[in-house]
């Protein structure tokens, strides 16, 4: 029945999806794709007004389709893609740039510049994070250095500064709420995880006026109305996916495996912990706790899927048979996938993408399965790393994405890892958390999972990750 029906937003990288749920379960997903921007070598950018008019087709579509009115639907929930970042007039209400995703690595020089001034410590203690562009704080320094016209309007009132939740909810509400969470405020270098709030220090850093900055609010709290529809339940993609999968317990671990790939493992109320391999963020802050995670950031995950497909070769073509068996290659192929540069644990925004060891018998397939394998072998480099500096021993792992319906690499992760690996058959744990948090946690239907064990005695893809990780530490 209607009244039991809400509407989950889930606005990716790569486009748009509205999730119909009805009686805790998802009914129907519509999608909407935008165009990826590359203005230059290592610049991304998206289109804030093309994502706008998608979010508004999606409506108009669910709600016709599924013979809706906006009376009879209890909440609209948003989920978002986090660090992209989108600077705004609020009386023209028209975006001043494009929005800088966090694949732009163009404030790349910022940092180096306020790392070399020393202020790394400062930022990691504050927030928990790196000195890094993939982050909103240099991208928005960047923006008011190029841009005098934005920097003028600054501290005026009329400037907004947000990620793409605050910018879908000021235009959902027609501009009469401007508002984040913390799951998302906590991606900007601009907060502070002790204190909860925008922090005076580091605004000054990235020269940011805090009258440009949206409210920060629980993410159960109600975030206006769209069309009458209460706006409730608004957390960033991969903490919602951790809230999704269920992982409230230290030591959980999720692998969300999109366009990039963000592992978390929930470490409750432990905020201090400091490596400069891993990062600490805020998990989620609602009415009844703060909680924090460790997570180990892959820049390229998906995305080398998409660039292979588009410059070698049209995946769909092979990826069956590597899905069918994913058999270790036995060529000595290796993918170094620094497309856009290197994240965790290495953190090397100047390395770039390779292949070695090719010879005159190297195949496109085995091309592929090098790509498929350094994802794994990234998700490992990190695994290792949250375990050594954690101090905690993870026995499984979540995985959710679309590369996870690869089940034969899921197989290998689990042999690789020599832990048990968990896969969902739905994608939506991003969308199933923020539905969670704006009900109250009660239960939505899910299909059901597939658990793969290690296969004990195969050693073939532990050694290709030995000889995979000493080519990353000498081309770091």
């Amino acid at each position: 029945m209607q009244q039991h029906t809400q509407l989950v937003l889930d606005q990716s990288t790569s486009g748009t999806k509205l999730l119909v749920v009805q009686e805790g379960k998802i009914i129907k997903r519509y999608d909407r794709k935008h165009e990826q921007i590359y203005p230059q070598i290592g610049w991304v950018e998206h289109d804030p007004l093309e994502i706008w008019g998608n979010v508004e087709e999606l409506f108009v579509t669910a709600l016709k389709e599924n013979r809706l009115s906006s009376k009879g639907i209890q909440t609209l929930s948003l989920t978002n893609q986090r660090e992209t970042v989108i600077i705004w007039d609020k009386t023209t209400g028209m975006p001043l740039y494009n929005a800088m995703v966090w694949q732009c690595n163009r404030s790349t020089a910022i940092c180096e510049s306020l790392i070399g001034e020393g202020k790394e410590s400062l930022v990691s203690e504050k927030t928990g994070l790196r000195i890094d562009p993939y982050f909103s704080g240099s991208k928005i320094k960047w923006l008011m250095d190029e841009y005098p016209e934005i920097k003028e309007k600054s501290g005026t009132g009329e400037l907004a500064i947000g990620t793409m939740d605050a910018w879908l909810i000021w235009k959902m509400t027609e501009g009469e709420v401007f508002a984040t969470d913390a799951s998302n405020a906590c991606r900007t270098l601009l907060y502070n995880i002790h204190e909860n709030d925008w922090d005076e220090d580091l605004l000054e850093l990235f020269d940011v006026s805090r009258k440009d900055l949206p409210e920060i609010r629980n993410a159960n709290a109600l975030f206006g109305k769209y069309q009458g529809i209460p706006i409730q339940g608004v957390l960033a993609d991969s903490q919602a996916a951790l809230y999704g999968e269920d992982c409230i317990n230290c030591g959980d671990v999720k692998i969300t495996m999109g366009t990039g790939c963000s592992i978390l493992m929930q470490v409750k109320e432990k905020k201090n912990i400091r490596d400069p391999r891993i990062l600490t963020t805020l998990a989620w802050q609602d009415t009844q706790e703060t909680t924090y995670a460790l997570e180990g950031i892959i820049r390229s995950c998906g995305d080398a899927l998409n660039w292979f497909g588009s410059q070698i070769a049209k995946v769909e073509e092979i990826a069956y048979q590597c899905n069918k068996c994913f058999d270790i290659s036995q060529e000595e192929v290796y993918f170094i996938p620094a497309l856009l540069g290197m994240g965790a644990p290495y953190w090397n925004n100047q390395m770039t993408a390779s292949f070695l060891g090719m010879k005159r018998t190297t195949t496109q397939t085995d091309l592929l399965k090098a790509v498929l394998e350094s994802l794994i072998f990234q998700i490992k480099s990190v695994i290792d790393t949250m375990e050594e500096v954690s101090q905690l021993t993870i026995p499984q792992v979540f995985v959710d994405g679309g590369i996870s319906k690869n089940k034969a690499l899921m197989a290998q992760l689990a042999t690789l890892l020599n832990k048990k690996v968990i896969v969902s058959d739905i994608e939506e744990y991003s969308a199933i958390g923020t539905l969670r948090m704006a009900t109250g946690n009660i239960p939505i239907t899910t299909v059901g999972e597939q658990v793969y064990f290690p296969i004990n005695g195969d050693t073939i893809i532990k050694n290709k990750y030995k000889k995979w990780n000493d080519l990353i530490q000498r081309f770091s």
